[in-house]
């Protein structure tokens, strides 16, 4: 007729779960609010990492060397061509409503023809450095036009010394047609490899913003625990044959639940919206933030055997997240601290946990790291340490057997 004794803890666990999933409120806080802290931190973050400048040119090129010149120069990722007048050009400078003007002369295509790379410039002071910039990309196009010209001119010769005779604009279309190729598909390519830069900000922010959101809904966990207390509904329980350790597990399986579900969550979403985990390190991840639930799971039981109104509960479990939070270097490194910060840091649960999971998603380190193994050993102290104190105040308070 009833359920065994083993199996109470996982009623008393079922019936927690089930509360935080119809509980919208939480459930925003959970799982939506840190999706849209996550995108907003890679939006304001990530967007400055590349570089972009706007090229504004005039020009009085007759010839269709001038508009190629233009062409290319739109066709660079970095650049945003803007074509003006001369009249507006000087307009705007005059007024620094820009800084550089880039300008194709009259006779621009009979120069490159000839071999010459001219183009002007009109600025404003140094012209900025984004300008400067952009005029090193049309320097380097004009010189590759007058570059393709002496080419094409080189082969003409040559073919006319061995008697072969080509149109022109035959060898023109030719040579400018491999050269197309060429800038095409390089013979030469570069790969860029950032050392000691700055990581992706998903990369950064990951780990502390999970940290940060599981150490705020377990210990909030305990405001229900104590509302029960204020009821009586605990205290009939506990005249029921249910026992202080059915119960103290109950609770804790329930706040695990929810954090593993939270962890699961989020990383899974970081993998499918980033890309930035394998299947092992994504397994390591999850290996570990179990590890990690479970050592804060029992700070929840700490906050309800010590507190007693929910309103206390839930203060005190804001204020624990908060100091542990910035204690524990969850949004900046303090693995290099020195002094009273150092020694503060390792005492929060916030610095081991983040501490593994930078290691798994940064360094690539696995479970048996050294470093790892240490972070995985204080987490596990720090769990069996919350149960022997929640168990002990438990008592004190003379709730249940």
């Amino acid at each position: 007729m009833g359920r065994s004794k083993a199996g109470v803890p996982f009623v008393i666990a079922g019936k927690e779960l089930k509360l935080f999933i119809k509980d919208t409120q939480m459930l925003f806080f959970s799982l939506a609010l840190p999706v849209v802290l996550i995108f907003l931190m890679v939006a304001t973050f990530g967007a400055q990492a590349r570089f972009h400048a706007t090229a504004y040119v005039v020009n009085l090129d007759r010839g269709g060397r001038g508009e190629e010149l233009v062409d290319r120069l739109s066709a660079i990722p970095e650049l945003t061509v803007e074509v003006l007048d001369e009249a507006t050009a000087d307009s705007r400078l005059a007024t620094s409503e820009i800084v550089n003007a880039i300008i194709l002369p009259p006779g621009f295509s009979e120069a490159v023809a000839a071999g010459r790379a001219q183009i002007e410039v009109r600025r404003r002071g140094a012209g900025g450095t984004e300008g400067q910039i952009a005029v090193s990309y049309a320097a380097a196009i004009a010189r590759e036009l007058a570059g393709e010209c002496l080419v094409a001119e080189r082969v003409k010769a040559v073919l006319a010394g061995m008697g072969t005779f080509v149109p022109g604009p035959t060898v023109d279309a030719r040579v400018s047609e491999l050269f197309a190729g060429s800038r095409d598909n390089p013979r030469i390519t570069v790969t860029e490899e950032t050392v000691g830069g700055r990581p992706e900000p998903v990369v950064v922010f990951l780990p502390g913003l999970v940290t940060m959101v599981t150490l705020f809904s377990i210990t909030l966990g305990a405001v229900g625990i104590v509302e029960e207390r204020k009821k009586g509904t605990l205290e009939r329980l506990m005249t029921t044959r249910l026992t202080r350790g059915e119960f103290l597990a109950g609770q804790w399986l329930g706040t695990l639940s929810k954090g593993l579900l939270q962890v699961v969550f989020l990383f899974g979403l970081a993998w499918v919206a980033f890309r930035i985990f394998t299947p092992a390190s994504f397994a390591a991840l999850l290996a570990f933030g179990v590890i990690a639930i479970v050592s804060v799971s029992g700070l929840g039981l700490v906050i309800a055997a010590i507190s007693k109104t929910p309103e206390q509960a839930n203060w005190i479990a804001v204020f624990f997240t908060m100091i542990m939070t910035v204690l524990g270097g969850s949004f900046f490194d303090v693995s290099g601290a020195k002094g009273a910060l150092a020694v503060l840091s390792r005492l929060t649960y916030n610095f081991w946990a983040n501490d593994g999971l930078r290691r798994i998603i940064v360094k690539g380190e696995s479970l048996t790291s050294p470093a790892i193994l240490t972070d995985i050993t204080v987490l596990l102290a720090l769990a069996a340490a919350s149960w022997v104190v929640a168990i002990l105040f438990f008592r004190l308070r003379g709730d249940g057997k």
